[in-house]
């Protein structure tokens, strides 16, 4: 088969961003300010419009499928959300543990303490995260600063070699010369090599996502080949690469593609403002999910938790109706946070599978357990990778025939190749999802840690760590810091005088521990902090979170990702798993390809005027377009 570009026509179709990165930015220029500011506004996206008489039924009450839920609840839309847990915001959920913590904290007393917030690890909104800010900024959803002159990017290596890359302080366009100068200047980068470090990443910052050429080349090599072609040194690869690949994607450069560092690159590349990032405020459960819920209620939205999908009940092609799962008699018990059914009498003081307190553990009712169907006139499949793979391979024969007839709508693709309509479902069930544990551990007292990480801009909040087998991406939640106006705080309010440690870290190398029982693995983690902090003290009290759910990209995976259009006319899928045509990484691609799944049911209605504009994740650079002339990936 020939290859063929992305139609023009049906990408402006999408939101009026495409047509400007189809132009390859130039059309960006006069609208630069909306790609500066903290929160984009976007007139055209305000939309609150009647009743549609049209319904659609989200399978999985996660970051996507809730922003799909309230952008077509906003725009007239009966919205029926199918959640498999308890509880709301896949990888960004939040809840409460009353076991972490040493037993004798006076506040454990308390009938009325519910417990101290856990997460699934550290969640940044980096500057270039122009479409989820913007939705945010929309609904009022609140983000928090980090401290003026903070900078999250410092590294320390097992060896004890500390580097920090310090937020930009040039005027205007000379932030970027100025952070140049800062990549080549890094301790942990063996002398020399700066230079051939910044050829590197010059190389990445223009790479072009949207050429096929590039995406597929990139998506089949690891980062180490890819380094090792452009002349990186092992130093550079192991020490700096290494490190963001595991601080962004949980995994190394030596098996993860180099589409995954190149996307990040290109990310960054425009401004120096897109390296900045915000944090949720603290919990983001009560501060953006729930939120987001009461929107969608508010809007005459319904919400259904302990709903797994098990069966898609076809009728001449197209998805008449979901059905949840039937469970037998018995005792079950399913866990709020991840889901999973336990069977059984057996008591647990924590979920088996991810690790949540008992108190997570809800006894399922006789109707809980009943299957039930739902219909709709549109459905989006807003899975992780998991659960994406075990509905498909439930239901492959039926979804394989209706692909099998389907057409190959080349308007809708930017590559032919791979793209047959019956190899679409047999992909998803291809790809692979990726373990991370989280570890927290409490300890008395901070002068440690202060002392470790002190430096004339303050204390460091977290480290970046190299070299090491356990610790990954290491963050002090109960640090105290000071705000803008002056004010001192903890990063969660939840600790603010209390005069202890709250230290998480983020295991990326899961194979090396996931056979040991949880006090190991923490042991193991606390053993390299040691290292790291020589001066830790033992800690009081430990919570492992395991989450299996985080979107990897192994060589060849990007190839296989499933369009947001299915071969099916009216079932989506959306995600981080999923492929659109637009550069965009994390959180920000949920929203990304919520806003296409919801344009692409707005042209099916007929409703063109209500349709999202979609920005460019980062911001144009006349400095990338200057390299674009020199290098390429």
């Amino acid at each position: 088969m020939t290859e063929k570009k992305i139609s023009r026509k049906k990408f402006i179709a999408l939101g009026a961003g495409g047509a400007a990165v189809l132009a390859g930015g130039a059309s960006f220029l006069p609208a630069r300010a909306i790609y500066t500011d903290k929160y984009p506004d976007v007139a055209e996206n305000k939309k609150e419009l009647p009743p549609n008489g049209k319904s659609v039924c989200i399978i999985g009450g996660g970051l996507s499928g809730l922003q799909c839920g309230v952008e077509l609840a906003a725009r007239g839309f009966q919205v029926t959300i199918l959640e498999k847990s308890g509880s709301l915001g896949g990888k960004l959920k939040s809840w409460r543990d009353k076991n972490f913590g040493p037993d004798d904290l006076p506040i454990k007393k308390d009938p009325s303490f519910a417990g101290f917030v856990r997460e699934h690890g550290l969640h940044a909104v980096w500057g270039f995260y122009n479409n989820l800010r913007e939705f945010m900024g929309r609904y009022k959803f609140p983000l928090v600063d980090l401290p003026k002159g903070h900078s999250i990017y410092s590294f320390l290596d097992k060896d004890g070699t500390r580097s920090h890359l310090p937020r930009p302080t040039w005027i205007g366009p000379f932030t970027r010369i100025q952070q140049t100068l800062n990549f080549q200047n890094l301790e942990l980068i063996e002398k020399g090599q700066g230079a051939a470090m910044m050829s590197a990443i010059s190389h990445l910052f223009t790479f072009d996502y949207t050429d096929t050429e590039q995406r597929e080349y990139l998506d089949s090599v690891t980062f180490a080949e890819y380094g090792r072609q452009k002349g990186m040194s092992k130093n550079v690869i192991d020490k700096f690469f290494d490190s963001i690949a595991e601080m962004a994607y949980f995994d190394n450069v030596t098996s993860c593609s180099a589409l995954t560092i190149g996307l990040l690159m290109q990310l960054i590349s425009g401004s120096a403002a897109d390296m900045e990032i915000s944090l949720f405020a603290s919990p983001p459960d009560e501060t953006f999910i729930v939120p987001m819920a009461d929107y969608i209620r508010s809007r005459g939205g319904v919400i259904h938790f302990n709903s797994e999908v098990e069966k898609i009940l076809f009728k001449d092609g197209r998805v008449q109706g979901l059905a949840t799962q039937n469970i037998g008699p018995g005792k079950v018990r399913r866990c709020r946070i991840c889901g999973e059914l336990i069977y059984g009498n057996d008591n647990h003081d924590r979920c088996p599978f991810c690790g949540a307190g008992g108190e997570n553990l809800q006894n399922l009712s006789a109707d809980d357990k009943k299957a039930k169907n739902y219909t709709a006139d549109y459905f989006i499949c807003a899975l992780d990778i998991p659960g994406a793979r075990k509905l498909v391979y439930a239901n492959i024969d039926e979804l394989t025939e209706i692909a099998k007839k389907a057409p190959l709508n080349e308007d809708d693709i930017i590559s032919i190749k791979n793209q047959d309509p019956a190899s679409y479902f047999q992909n998803i069930t291809k790809l692979h999802p990726k373990d991370v544990y989280i570890v927290d551990f409490w300890f008395n007292g901070s002068d440690f840690w202060k002392k470790r990480f002190a430096s004339s801009r303050g204390t460091d909040m977290n480290f970046f760590a190299t070299g090491f087998d356990h610790l990954g991406i290491t963050i002090n939640w109960s640090l105290p810091r000071e705000t803008d106006d002056g004010k001192k705080t903890a990063m969660l309010k939840e600790y603010a005088g209390m005069d202890v440690s709250i230290i998480e870290t983020q295991i990326a190398k899961v194979h090396l521990v996931s056979h040991l029982p949880d006090e190991e693995i923490v042991k193991k983690c606390y053993e390299e902090l040691k290292i790291a902090i020589p001066d830790i003290p033992p800690y009081q009290s430990w919570y492992l979170n395991k989450w299996r759910n985080y979107t990897r990209y192994l060589p060849g995976d990007e190839i296989k990702r499933p369009y947001t259009q299915s071969p099916v006319d009216n079932l989506l899928f959306t995600g981080d798993l999923t492929f659109v045509p637009h550069a965009c990484v994390f959180m920000e691609k949920t929203n990304v390809t919520a806003k296409w799944a919801v344009n692409l049911i707005l042209e099916k209605c007929g409703m063109d005027d209500a349709k999202i504009t979609i920005l460019r994740s980062g911001t144009p650079s006349a400095f990338v377009k200057f390299l674009d002339l020199f290098y390429s990936v």
